[in-house]
């Protein structure tokens, strides 16, 4: 990127007929990003789930939902207005910049101010040093550079995916670091203070805008964030309110089994459904004004995403005795009964988010609002009955119940906007969900002959190995037969055939060498 365009140039929107191309790219380059990250990730779990207990997670978790209601009452997410608008204007950028870094900076001294009255109430002293110490995270995050913006405006995404890959590596170091040395909750807290610490920083190398405080245009961002607010605080209420309710009535080793196994079990959606979200939007609002293909994009996606999800999600359901054992080890029991429970949770609540995008592009926030307030007052009173009465396996059970609910009413809304019926969602994702079926017979039935009793890690491995391969097999047989039966539609499986073609040409010029 050249100066004039790190200083606001524009450049033109790209045709619409070449915005998937470019969305496709966008979102392998972030599920490349999420994939290196999830790698890291995964591999501090296994090193910090041998030398931590559970409720060191437990209390880092608990400390994340009390900032997370604080921080809800000032975040502003001008990314939407910003990207939504391929018109503007440099000024805009700077008043965004400026409300972030004003919001960050008193929400930080807030945070830190009441620290030690929100370890009270929480029931722990030892999250009051934990918050002071998040506080200041959020004051150095608020200097990121407005630019980063840009770079999603503009789809580039490869861009992003380098931030993202040097912030985890930092964060996993000095995690693993500290880990070894105190063998505390300290090094979760530590590791995510130094990605900020070198975040900031690098966000101007590769996205450089001139740090200018104004206000100037600010009233447009403004009009906006006041649906955010209502939004932020309904969507942190869903998302964390029930690990508060875990925390406080169940205890901090619930909530640490329960966030591990949340955290193993999510990985597909991690690792793709969300971050194929940031370039879709962008893809989005270039063809809003074309209905017809808006409605098109949407569908062709949310198929495409099932199909990737589904069978990963399942799959990891199925085998969740092995992934346990595999992952944390002998000491993490009582999260292994969660892991499929998560998967499937995770799975369907990452279906549902899909359509959150429709809303935010064609600036329908007021149904949207009114939708998520209703869902969130019937989820978390049945979280708390829940966990009162089954503890953390019950409130898993009601947060699957719940996303299967949402997700009927959201898709039933996107299809109000977009004027399609849930029976073409149901075209779109039946066979993925047939197939996963079949794949969970073929599973249940091999698992079936496994010897009795939980394996060491070798039997695991070996186990998670054979009904893995016995799972994939099976589900791409069982989708390319449902697919054929339906008359080979152009849907998720002939991308997927593309994407596997495209590949195996890929690897036959690297391995033949270039073209005499």
């Amino acid at each position: 990127m050249n100066h004039r365009q790190g200083q606001g140039a524009l450049p033109e929107p790209p045709p619409a007929g070449g915005v998937l191309r470019q969305v496709g790219i966008a979102a392998a380059f972030m599920i490349a990003a999420r994939l290196v990250v999830r790698g890291l990730s995964v591999l501090s779990m296994l090193v910090l789930a041998r030398l931590l207990m559970p409720e060191d997670f437990g209390l880092v978790a608990l400390a994340a939902a009390a900032i997370a209601f604080a921080e809800v009452l000032s975040v502003t997410n001008y990314a939407y207005v910003l990207v939504r608008q391929q018109d503007a204007e440099p000024a805009l950028y700077d008043a965004a910049w400026t409300l972030n870094l004003l919001r960050c900076l008193i929400l930080a001294a807030l945070v830190a101010g009441t620290a030690t009255w929100q370890a009270a109430w929480l029931g722990d002293a030892r999250i009051a040093p934990v918050l002071m110490a998040v506080a200041l995270g959020m004051a150095i995050e608020g200097f990121t550079s407005i630019g980063m913006v840009r770079l999603q405006r503009d789809l580039r995404f490869d861009a992003v995916f380098r931030f993202q890959v040097v912030s985890r590596v930092v964060s996993f170091t000095v995690a693993i670091g500290i880990a070894i040395l105190l063998q505390n909750y300290w090094c979760l807290v530590l590791g995510n203070l130094a990605a900020k610490l070198v975040g900031v920083p690098y966000s101007y190398w590769i996205a450089p805008h001139r740090m200018r405080a104004t206000l100037r245009g600010a009233g447009r961002l403004m009009r906006f964030s006041g649906w955010m607010l209502s939004i932020n605080l309904l969507t942190t209420a869903e998302s964390h309110g029930s690990n508060m309710i875990l925390g406080r009535w169940a205890g901090m080793p619930a909530l640490g089994s329960f966030q591990v196994a949340y955290y193993l079990a999510a990985v597909p959606v991690h690792e793709i459904g969300v971050p194929v979200r940031q370039p879709i939007y962008s893809g989005y609002a270039a063809v809003r004004h074309d209905m017809a293909m808006l409605r098109r994009h949407f569908l062709g996606g949310l198929g495409f995403i099932a199909a990737v999800l589904v069978p990963l999600s399942v799959g990891i359901a199925l085998t969740a005795p092995q992934v346990g054992r595999i992952a944390l080890g002998p000491g993490w029991d009582s999260a292994v009964p969660l892991i499929a429970l998560c998967a499937l949770w995770s799975l369907v609540d990452a279906l549902a988010a899909f359509s959150t995008n429709i809303f935010f592009v064609l600036d329908r926030l007021k149904p949207y609002v009114a939708t998520l307030a209703l869902l969130v007052l019937v989820r978390l009173p049945l979280v708390l009955f829940a966990v009162l009465t089954w503890g953390a396996v019950g409130m898993a059970a009601v947060l699957l119940a719940t996303a299967v609910l949402n997700a009927v009413i959201w898709h039933w809304q996107v299809g109000r906007l977009l004027a399609h019926r849930l029976r073409d969602v149901f075209d779109e994702t039946w066979r993925s969900f047939a197939a996963a079926a079949v794949m969970a017979l073929v599973v249940r039935a091999a698992a079936a002959w496994l010897p009795a009793g939980p394996p060491g890690f070798a039997a695991a491995s070996g186990q998670f190995l054979l009904l893995a391969t016995l799972g994939a097999a099976s589900h791409i047989a069982a989708q390319g037969l449902f697919w054929r039966l339906s008359g080979a539609p152009d849907g998720a499986e002939r991308r997927l055939l593309a994407m596997a073609a495209g590949l195996a040409r890929g690897l036959r010029a690297r391995i033949g060498g270039p073209a005499a």
